[in-house]
């Protein structure tokens, strides 16, 4: 009797952990997505991010892997891979910055509760400016064409620009600026080349701050509110704190007040 009762108990939990198994959880990710997901290396954070949710879903993460035309490096990248979620190629996609990423996608998508803020970092070589209140006779180094672009412009700040985050960093490691604005995740691919650089302290203004969300189809509600779920256990533990910081971006929990089509406008009519 005990050798069957083992043997019926044994056969269940292998039938749970088969299921289990079999629970997967697709998310679209760009493949040269660094430091959020990287095809080449498997690795980012936010496929740690997903990898964890998965496993509070009793599920596994399968990653699908979208053609991207360049990294992303703004805070606004519509290259996100919103559309193929739309198709149903996958069920997710993280790291989407608010409502008015999905205007342009047709069908209907929901978000999350944000699960962390990002945004454009104050940096600064070892013994240079903290904040925008020391950057009075100082140059800042801002990427051409980005909101960080239009905010130096509108505070009449003296900048010069580069094309990429890293083209930012050689300038100010140069000494050709005294101070960079920098899209805060980028940092997390040039953390072994900040060796001189102080971590970020300022929190970013308003202007210049995102909180980012993952997105689901809308008629997948029961999935959107448990990984709803999943995200406020990792984000009341510190767990996503953590893997943010392992990565090197800096980490901010979701933020009140964050960057808005007013901001922008603000920031236009500044300049």
């Amino acid at each position: 009797m005990i050798r069957l009762l083992a043997t019926v108990l044994l056969t269940a939990a292998l039938t749970q952990n088969a299921a289990a198994a079999d629970k997967v959880l697709r998310v679209c990710f760009g493949e040269y997505d660094a430091p959020r997901a990287d095809k080449d290396s498997g690795r980012g954070f936010d496929v740690e991010v997903m990898r964890a949710v998965a496993r509070r879903l009793g599920a596994r993460l399968e990653p699908v892997w979208t053609e991207q035309e360049k990294r992303m490096t703004e805070a606004e990248d519509s290259d996100l891979p919103l559309p193929q979620l739309s198709q149903g190629e996958c069920d997710a996609v993280a790291s989407v910055p608010g409502p008015d990423s999905l205007r342009a996608v047709k069908g209907n998508l929901a978000l999350t509760r944000p699960y962390y803020g990002a945004g454009f970092e104050f940096v600064a070589r070892t013994g240079g400016p903290r904040d925008f209140s020391q950057m009075q006779g100082r140059r800042i180094v801002i990427q051409y064409m980005s909101v960080g672009h239009l905010a130096a412009e509108a505070a009449r700040l003296d900048w010069i620009g580069a094309t990429t985050p890293e083209g930012q960093i050689a300038e100010l490691q140069a000494g050709r600026a005294d101070a960079a604005l920098i899209w805060g995740p980028a940092l997390g691919t040039m953390k072994d080349r900040l060796k001189d650089i102080w971590p970020p302290t300022a929190i970013p203004p308003e202007s210049l701050r995102w909180n980012e969300h993952v997105a689901t189809r809308e008629s997948d509600r029961e999935l959107g509110k448990a990984i709803d779920a999943a995200l406020g256990e990792m984000l009341a533990s510190g767990e996503i704190g953590r893997i943010l910081q392992a990565h090197g971006v800096p980490a901010h929990d979701p933020f009140d007040r964050v960057f808005t089509r007013t901001s922008l406008m603000s920031l236009q009519l500044r300049r």
